[in-house]
């Protein structure tokens, strides 16, 4: 497939980005100064070159027809008059090369074409072979041990970013029996859950029979499995049942993202189990400190400790990171900034913070959540029978392949 063009013009070095551009797949032309010639797909203009080279630089690409612009934004926040059109994109200073290629990531997907890659990662183009496809899922259980820490928040909006980052085929599934229900916070039909199939013998649990529980979020493209709506029906989601409908999952899909249940009850410690990788969220309190400490000493006593990420959510408010770090005995591996109004007017529209409102910090953090998964710094953990030998019955409950 042919490179997208990219018109780099920045002010200072710009080398780490056009390293990134090229291993992402796009063909980076840096401006150097001068006005553009020939067409391109996208263009990144730093307004800090000074107002009259920017507009310069934007009405010369403009010439041919409108082409999308990442316009780079000084610490003043300043926007040159006459830049700027529905279809550019805003950044602020400091922008990370990986941040810049994200952001021309979105504006390439906005426009009607697709990446230059399937996976979409920032990864050197040897390790692009070696992407996450469809039928071998990375499974990513999304947990705390105390409600109102914004599991449901993170791992909604981790599904959809990671969707964003690598066009890959993603599944949120609900696994937070009784009390959860991601088609509240995010706008997807609902047709049926898990529970509607509990009646079913476990031969029945078809390949058919989970494809027509799931649901799929238009604006990304994100399948939604959930286990149900109505309280009432939770207890006939069984252990079992929840198991077979993940290898379902994994079987139809690149990553899984499962939001457990608060709790240590069977059904939430058998996705802790089984996932890849959990994603521990806790907020900078006193209770959720405790719970989370509690929670990482039976994860440690099970082998399930070397499989933690922590996540800290509503970081700006509360006890400091450092701190948390020490309390945990983890390193903290993200954070999320709080921004309560916008994290409320998300939800009651059933809208994602990274496409409501993705110019907000906020949105920033939780892409960065993502990118732990569609970006790792090193080989994935793989589970061994030796470091979850206690907990390899769940992957046998069932008799469903």
């Amino acid at each position: 497939m042919e490179r997208p063009t990219v018109l780099l013009a920045v002010d200072g070095e710009a080398d780490s980005y056009t390293e990134a551009l090229e291993r992402a797949g796009f063909a980076a032309t840096p401006a150097n100064g001068s006005v553009p010639t020939g067409k391109f797909d996208l263009a990144v203009i730093d307004c800090d070159l000074g107002s009259d080279v920017a507009i310069t630089l934007y009405t010369a690409l403009h010439k041919h027809g409108r082409i999308p612009v990442l316009l780079i934004l000084g610490e003043s926040g300043d926007l040159p008059p006459g830049l700027g059109e529905a279809a550019d994109e805003l950044a602020l200073k400091p922008l990370p090369a990986e941040s810049l290629v994200y952001r021309l990531q979105a504006l390439l997907i906005r426009s009607g074409r697709t990446l230059p890659s399937e996976s979409g990662e920032w990864a050197a183009s040897e390790g692009l072979s070696t992407a996450q496809v469809a039928g071998e899922a990375h499974v990513v259980s999304v947990f705390a041990p105390k409600g109102g820490v914004g599991k449901t928040t993170i791992a909604v909006n981790v599904a959809v970013a990671l969707r964003q980052q690598t066009r890959a085929e993603v599944l949120l599934f609900d696994a937070d029996v009784g009390v959860g229900n991601v088609t509240s916070v995010l706008d997807v039909p609902y047709r049926y859950g898990l529970a509607d199939l509990a009646d079913s013998p476990p031969e029945e649990w078809s390949d058919a029979a989970f494809e027509s529980a799931v649901s799929t979020h238009a604006a990304s493209g994100v399948h939604v499995m959930t286990w149900g709506t109505d309280p009432a029906q939770s207890e006939r989601v069984t252990v079992d049942l929840l198991l077979a409908a993940l290898r379902w999952a994994r079987k139809h899909h690149s990553y899984v993202i499962v939001d457990n249940h608060p709790g240590y009850d069977d059904r939430t410690m058998a996705m802790l189990a089984v996932a890849n990788e959990i994603f521990l969220v806790v907020t900078p309190e006193v209770g959720a400190l405790r719970n989370s400490s509690q929670f990482l000493e039976l994860a440690r006593e099970l082998g399930l400790g070397s499989f933690i990420r922590v996540i800290v959510n509503r970081a700006n408010h509360g006890i400091r990171v450092q701190d948390m770090e020490s309390s945990l005995g983890l390193p903290i591996s993200a954070t999320v900034m709080s921004n309560g109004p916008k994290a409320v007017i998300a939800s009651n529209e059933g809208h994602p913070l990274v496409t409501k409102f993705p110019k907000e910090k906020i949105a920033d953090d939780l892409h960065n959540v993502a990118r732990l998964i569609s970006q790792p710094n090193g080989p994935e953990a793989e589970a061994t029978p030796a470091t979850r030998r206690w907990w390899a019955r769940f992957g046998t409950r069932t008799s469903q392949a």
